[in-house]
């Protein structure tokens, strides 16, 4: 008998009414899944924890595609050729028309910067690379997920670099295949380790990053290896499986496990969980364990094979990349979140945009005739949507397209279409840290020594200390400015806060270079969220007198605006259309900054530390400042997004305050 006989003569009838080919029950499982991210995504509230579906999903795929792998190299049918073949028919047809569809909504209702941006994740979407973009781009101006209209295209970015690697690796090992289990469990455990190591420091790049996510897929795919080896033991334990016996009730008990893993999962995991970690152990065993109950198990025949959920399932994909989208547009176009009516009808809209895509797109493509001919034929379309794509990122999404003009009048489309640049307005991978990044980033020109007869002025804090870089290094050109800002790092000892993981590290190395350099002059400036922690604000003070500086300044929050500058313009201009923009403006301005202003004033005196108050400076009754009327400024924007200075407004601000003799030695 030949090896390949003998590897098929592994597989009896017996085995194949167990462990059939197609299994409904997973088709249910993959509906558990899709309802539970739609449900998280269109009414979070009702369903924190429903994106532990996207993890379902990767169990799912890692059992379901590596099954496919064995029972082709079981049978010596397996060819990459077809594999990825395979891929490209059963991904692109329902992603090319999600992504061409989108493109068409996005450029007559994005603005320029975020068509760009939309852009550029078109192209990282048909390369599945979008995790990675996703990834690169987290940051402290990175635009909210909500408005990410592609957001969803990380999970599939994951799964696909997964599986550029795992059949040649299953190639490879095929002659040990005895072995395989323990090889996949192995290296599953090496990538869960890695996850609960990153998880905590790099909370970003645990989440999507596919080193810290493919233990996830290699669970199914282990389960599936598992199969292969236990498949007639399996046999024989369950030749009476229909029948009332001990090895039956047993299965029942795992799918009843698995079904309560993530029932728990559903009802316990937040978003503000360190996640993936520990947590996403409920999800993904629980997964597993319904799919090794087997079709016949209590919750898999009762539950997940009746036919609604086998239908959900079938769609699962298409609806996946439909309801995003949807969700996504209309909060751009409505300049925020939706009723809870409208979402529930976007969720339908999905729900039969997703059938539609089914029926007519995709299984006419995927299982039809002439699969190479339509293989080529999806890839060549793929290419010309993914340079389309690109070609709307590199020139800045397309400025001359006039469909943006329906959310925003002409008056405003200069500061809608204003684009920050961080690198070089903060000196950001200098001595503006990135997210993420430790004291280890900042530069050697941060505290240029060059000139020590000058008076050094210190500036440590986060985005919004950063944003007074360009006003104090054009408007107090004779001080020696050291500038140590990272973003969400409040300029206290001690300080932690969730996203930004290394603000500790890096606000103890900003004390010791003040111990070090012993500047003139400290300031101390952030967006002020946690005042409420008095005293260790003022054991930061304290430790900056003991190292000798006698003078320190803490400069107050800037007037924040709701959502945004932009936003608060829109919505004063629905009410009272205007042609110039107005100078001042008391609608959007967030009323908790100047109960913030008043405690930090407070504290300061109370610390023997100096004050500004740019909220006094930049309000009055009238409202607070949103353009300069005087000292060569006119014209310009205060503020870029809520509360962060323009160049411009940073200048226009430090030169008041120079003016009035509170900031500098000049």
């Amino acid at each position: 008998m030949t090896a390949a006989s003998a590897a098929h003569a592994v597989m009896s009838p017996r085995e194949a009414t167990i462990y059939p080919r197609y299994r409904p029950d997973i088709d249910g499982l993959r509906a558990v899944a899709i309802l539970s991210v739609l449900s998280y995504h269109a009414f979070p509230a009702a369903m924190p924890g429903g994106f532990i579906g996207v993890d379902i999903f990767f169990v799912i795929s890692g059992f379901l595609i590596a099954s496919i792998i064995f029972r082709g190299l079981l049978h010596g049918r397996f060819s990459f050729l077809g594999f990825y073949g395979g891929r490209i028919r059963r991904l692109f047809p329902a992603l090319l028309i999600v992504l061409t569809s989108a493109f068409a909504v996005g450029w007559f209702s994005l603005l320029p910067d975020e068509f760009a941006q939309f852009g550029k994740h078109v192209a990282g979407g048909i390369g599945f690379s979008d995790n990675i973009l996703l990834w690169q781009e987290s940051g402290y101006f990175d635009r909210a997920a909500e408005l990410k209209p592609l957001l969803h295209l990380w999970s599939l970015g994951i799964e696909e670099q997964y599986y550029l690697v795992f059949p040649g690796m299953v190639w490879l090992l095929w002659h040990w295949r005895n072995h395989l289990l323990v090889i996949l469990a192995s290296l599953g455990t090496l990538s869960f380790f890695f996850n609960l190591s990153f998880v905590g420091s790099h909370p970003v790049a645990a989440f999507f990053l596919p080193q810290f996510r493919v233990w996830e897929l290699l669970v199914g795919a282990s389960l599936a290896s598992w199969h292969l080896r236990q498949a007639q033991v399996v046999v024989k334990r369950t030749a009476a499986l229909h029948g009332p016996n001990i090895e039956s009730r047993l299965l029942d008990l795992v799918s009843i496990a698995g079904l309560l893993l993530i029932a728990v999962a559903l009802a316990t995991i937040r978003s503000t969980d360190d996640f993936p970690g520990w947590w996403a152990v409920l999800p993904v065993f629980g997964s597993a364990a319904l799919m090794a109950a087997g079709p016949h198990a209590l919750v898999n025949r009762m539950l997940l094979s009746h036919p609604l959920p086998v239908f959900l399932g079938l769609i699962s994909y298409p609806l996946y990349l439909w309801h995003w989208p949807l969700l996504s547009f209309v909060r751009i176009i409505e300049g925020g979140e939706p009723s809870a009516s409208t979402r529930a009808g976007l969720m339908a809209a999905a729900v039969l945009l997703a059938w539609l895509t089914y029926r007519l797109v995709e299984r006419p493509i995927r299982f039809g005739p002439r699969p190479l001919t339509k293989t080529g034929l999806l890839a060549c379309a793929a290419a010309v949507v993914g340079f389309i794509g690109f070609n709307d990122y590199q020139r800045d999404g397309l400025p001359f397209r006039k469909g943006f003009a329906v959310r925003v009048p002409s008056v405003l489309q200069p500061l809608a279409a204003y684009r920050f640049d961080d690198d070089r307005h903060f000196r950001s991978g200098l001595c503006h840290l990135r997210v993420s990044e430790g004291p280890e980033g900042y530069a050697g020109v941060c505290a240029d020594e060059a000139d020590k007869g000058r008076a050094s002025l210190f500036l440590w804090g986060d985005s919004h200390a950063a944003q007074f870089y360009p006003g104090l290094a054009a408007e107090l050109p004779s001080i020696r400015l050291e500038q140590y800002t990272s973003p969400g790092c409040q300029p206290t000892l001690d300080w932690q806060v969730p996203g930004f993981p290394r603000c500790v590290e890096i606000n103890a190395f900003v004390m010791r270079k003040i111990e070090e350099l012993k500047p003139d002059q400290v300031v101390l400036v952030s967006r002020w969220l946690g005042v409420a922690a008095t005293d260790k604000i003022k054991s930061t003070i304290a430790r900056i007198k003991a190292a000798g500086v006698k003078d320190i300044v803490i400069i107050g929050p800037l007037p924040r605006w709701e959502p945004n500058l932009l936003g608060a313009l829109l919505s004063r201009y629905h009410e009272q259309p205007f042609t110039v923009i107005p100078e001042r403006m008391r609608n959007g301005v967030d009323a908790d900054k100047f109960r913030i202003d008043r405690e930090l004033q407070r504290l300061a005196t109370e610390s023997g530390a100096r004050y500004i108050s740019p909220m006094s400076l930049l309000c009055n009754d009238d409202g607070c400042l949103v353009r300069p009327t005087d000292g060569g400024f006119e014209g310009m924007s205060l503020a870029f997004d809520d509360s962060h200075l323009t160049p411009e407004g940073s200048r226009y601000v430090v030169a008041l305050l120079r003016k009035a003799r509170v900031l500098g030695h000049d």
